[in-house]
């Protein structure tokens, strides 16, 4: 499914609303993200390539006949092309995917997405991203260095999850609001609203 798919309307009114109700409490910004996939993993689509080719090879190897019809020599141009979009495919791309290239991608994407969004520019050092990858079914919370010296990587752990928990049993809106919410009471805690803040970020669910 692709990320503007994922949460209807009314549910990105919701998401939105959830973050500002947690950022009413708070210094800190919030930005909610979903993507459709972290990266494109091009070497799953050269695999697939390569395997069809030589799939084709084989075909024409053992079944091909010189005196036919010249286009049963095309067998390893079809191999290719099958095994190219055959690998394009989610799916097979999230079975192909070892788990360690997918976390490093996904923690790529946050990495890159929270500079993207400005959360490196909050005053006071506090933006949190909560990162869902849709292809890969990964959870990522990124809290920049003023939270994290005072908040437990644990606290995040538990976050993800809650939210992987809710995707899983078809209350994903429900858990995302819910883990916004804990975000903001844990910067409640360590960084109370001051009477000069302002709403540095916008609080809309970012897709891509």
């Amino acid at each position: 499914m692709k990320a503007e798919k994922f949460f209807t309307d009314q549910e990105k009114e919701r998401i939105r609303q959830a973050v500002v109700a947690a950022e009413s409490k708070t210094a800190g910004e919030i930005i909610p993200m979903i993507v459709t996939s972290a990266a494109r993993y091009t070497e799953i689509e050269l695999l697939g390539l390569v395997a069809g080719l030589f799939a084709g090879m084989l075909v024409e190897w053992f079944w091909s006949d010189p005196w036919g019809s010249p286009y049963f020599q095309l067998w390893p141009v079809i191999g290719a092309l099958v095994g190219f979009l055959t690998a394009r495919i989610p799916a097979v791309k999230r079975i192909l995917a070892s788990s360690g290239r997918i976390g490093e991608a996904v923690h790529t994407l946050a990495l890159a997405s929270f500079t993207d969004q400005g959360l490196h520019h909050t005053r006071d050092h506090t933006g949190i991203l909560i990162l869902i990858a849709l292809l890969e079914h990964r959870v990522e919370v990124l809290a920049d260095r003023g939270i994290n010296e005072k908040v437990s990587h644990d606290t995040w752990d538990e976050i993800v999850h809650s939210i992987t928990a809710g995707i899983k049993s078809g209350h994903a809106c429900d858990a995302y609001c819910k883990a916004i919410e804990r975000c903001g009471d844990i910067l409640a805690t360590h960084f109370p609203r001051q009477t000069d803040d302002k709403d540095e970020l916008p609080n809309r669910l970012v897709t891509k």
